[in-house]
C-alpha cells in the first residue's frame, strides 16, 4: 500500500502559498513628491494628513492654491451643539508634510462579493421555483456554487478597485 504523506505535504504547501496574500497586506512604498507634483496629484475632496509647526490634522482638501491650502476638518465628537465641519487655511510655508494614503480596496471587494452572492441567490431562487421537491439533492451544490461566485466576485472587485486606486504620496519640504 502506498503512503499519501508526500501528497498531503504538497497539498499543505500549495494551500499555504495560495492563502499567504490573504493574511497580511504588502507594505506599499510611499512616493515622495515635490510641491508641484503634490498639487497635480491631490484632488479637491480627497482625504489628506497635514503636519505643520503647530501640529498634525487630517481632513478633506478644499483648495490647493499657490500660497496656501484649505482643509475641511470634521469637528470632534465630544463637541456640544451641531457637528459642523471646520475649515482651516494653512500657508504653504508652514507645511511640514502632506500625505495622501492609498485608497482602500475593501469597498471594491465588498461590492464584488455582493454581486457574486446576488447572482448565486438569483440562481438558487430560480431553481427553487422550478424544482422545490428535490431541493435536498441540488441545494448543497447550489450553496457551494454560491460560495465560489461570492469569492470570485470579491476577487474581481478587489482587482478592479486596486487597478484604479490612487497611490500613496508624501510631500516634505527640503529644509
Amino acid at each position: 500500500m502506498r503512503s499519501t504523506a508526500p501528497f498531503r505535504g504538497l497539498l499543505v504547501l500549495v494551500a499555504m502559498v495560495a492563502l499567504n496574500p490573504v493574511g497580511a497586506a504588502p507594505a506599499a512604498a510611499q512616493v515622495r513628491v515635490t510641491l508641484d507634483e503634490a498639487r497635480r496629484e491631490v484632488s479637491v475632496g480627497e482625504r489628506v494628513s497635514i503636519a505643520t509647526e503647530g501640529g498634525a490634522m487630517t481632513g478633506r482638501l478644499a483648495r490647493f492654491g499657490d500660497t496656501d491650502l484649505r482643509l475641511v476638518i470634521d469637528s470632534p465628537r465630544g463637541t456640544v451643539g451641531s457637528r459642523r465641519p471646520i475649515e482651516v487655511t494653512i500657508p504653504l510655508s508652514a507645511l511640514r508634510s502632506l500625505e495622501r494614503p492609498r485608497d482602500s480596496t475593501k469597498n471594491g471587494a465588498l461590492i464584488g462579493a455582493g454581486i457574486g452572492a446576488g447572482s448565486a441567490l438569483a440562481m438558487f431562487m430560480y431553481a427553487l421555483a422550478v424544482d422545490r421537491n428535490e431541493v435536498d439533492e441540488w441545494g448543497p451544490t447550489y450553496l457551494g456554487v454560491g460560495g465560489v461566485l461570492t469569492g470570485v466576485g470579491a476577487l474581481a472587485g478587489w482587482a478592479i478597485d486596486r487597478a484604479h486606486s490612487k497611490r500613496h504620496i508624501r510631500f516634505e519640504p527640503d529644509n
